[in-house]
């Protein structure tokens, strides 16, 4: 009974194994060491699409898109005498092939908070590093496959190298074309979107919310909205169409947050 159970084990080692490699399809740089990997089924993960910094009481990246899909991600230390710079080219290579598009890449301190990309986006103490030796890529393909690249250097002088993939339900036509997303409440940070956004675009903004005190969700995300009105004046408001979605429970759209879809023109 043990064996048969030892031999069941073993087949599924074999399967995680060959399906996390046909998926996540990155060639490791030399002499790098796995340190850790997970792979988990219709996960809900944040998409980063700008440099992290102070939102509210915490740390964010300037915008994030929600995905859900098969989620994988791995963490690879790569020895201290190893370039940073050969490192990021091996990674950056792969990923921009067949044709995908880079959503987001920045470099050094162009990227924030080293500290904060490690404790509180991707929540691995590992990351930590400083702010000039860090390195961000994101990458999205034709089939809404999302890969985000972060490398930094340890105090040590070890090398991290984190591959988040995430494969999204868009692509079967269930999900938000969401182009970003934010803190209902960062202001700052939705008026530079809207600011930037070209002239003729028009953007729908879909606000999430929750029941705070006496106050139920439809209310609070009345009262979202008319902060963000004020927020962005007489000139920009009118690029924006806002719907109230409450604490509909759209995963998808978090919670106290707005989510831009661009307006069809």
């Amino acid at each position: 009974m043990a064996k048969r159970h030892i031999i069941a084990l073993s087949l599924l080692a074999t399967i995680s194994s060959f399906s996390f490699a046909n998926i996540l399809t990155i060639e490791p740089y030399r002499d790098a060491q796995l340190v850790k990997s997970r792979s988990q089924a219709e996960e809900w993960v944040s998409v980063p699409l700008g440099k992290i910094g102070r939102s509210g009481r915490g740390w964010e990246p300037e915008s994030v898109i929600r995905v859900q899909g098969d989620y994988l991600t791995s963490l690879h230390k790569i020895n201290r005498s190893a370039d940073l710079t050969a490192i990021f080219a091996h990674y950056r290579a792969q990923m921009l092939t067949k044709n995908r598009t880079i959503l987001f890449e920045c470099e050094s301190r162009a990227c924030g908070s080293g500290n904060a990309w490690a404790n509180d986006f991707f929540n691995d103490y590992l990351l930590n590093g400083a702010d000039q030796n860090q390195y961000l890529l994101v990458v999205k393909d034709q089939q809404e496959l999302y890969q985000t690249l972060y490398i930094n250097r340890r105090g040590a002088g070890d090398v991290m190298v984190r591959i988040d993939e995430v494969k999204s339900a868009e692509s079967y036509g269930t999900e938000f074309n969401i182009v970003a997303q934010m803190d209902a409440q960062d202001t700052p940070r939705i008026r530079r979107f809207v600011r930037d956004l070209p002239e003729d675009q028009k953007v729908i903004g879909f606000v999430t919310s929750k029941k705070t005190g006496i106050t139920n969700a439809i209310e609070s995300g009345d009262q979202l909205i008319q902060q963000i009105q004020a927020g962005l004046g007489d000139q920009l408001r009118d690029k924006v169409r806002f719907i109230n979605v409450a604490d509909l429970g759209v995963e998808s759209l978090g919670v106290n947050r707005i989510s831009f879809v661009y307006a069809s023109q």
